[in-house]
């Protein structure tokens, strides 16, 4: 429960916390995957990284500071789909790991609606960089 408000005080005083990897930022693995998620940005949006995936089907995870966009190359009747998911339809993010993977593994769960995507990056880092930048817009 949170700390109750003196009356007639509605503003939050509480600073606005810092993106968790503002130093760093844009993160990417490759210019043409880049070049992908830059070319369908919306007027005063950024992007915050982009990075390669090994699971099958999605291949591409770009998240910017207002929602995620997913390459699906494994889209109903061989096609691929570039697909846009905004923050407010992001109920979870989670790290996906087997019994013989620690908890923190390389494959983070995306949950839109009720459709999960799975991204597998090439690392346990890049998926906590994923995991952590959704978290943050999802708290934020």
């Amino acid at each position: 429960m949170g700390h109750p408000l003196r009356p007639g005080n509605t503003q939050d005083h509480h600073p606005r916390r810092p993106h968790p990897l503002s130093a760093r930022l844009p993160r990417f693995d490759e210019t043409v995957q880049y070049d992908v998620i830059r070319d369908c940005l919306m007027p005063e949006e950024q992007i915050d990284g982009v990075y390669s995936s090994e699971s099958a089907g999605i291949a591409l995870c770009g998240i910017t500071n207002r929602r995620v966009i997913l390459l699906d190359t494994a889209f109903p009747g061989g096609r691929a789909a570039l697909i846009t998911a905004p923050y407010s339809r992001i109920t979870t993010v989670s790290y996906v790991s087997s019994e013989d993977e620690p908890i923190f593994s390389r494959t983070v769960a995306i949950q839109v609606g009720r459709t999960f995507y799975e991204v597998t990056c090439r690392g346990e880092e890049q998926a906590a960089e994923i995991h952590d930048l959704i978290t943050w817009h999802l708290i934020d």
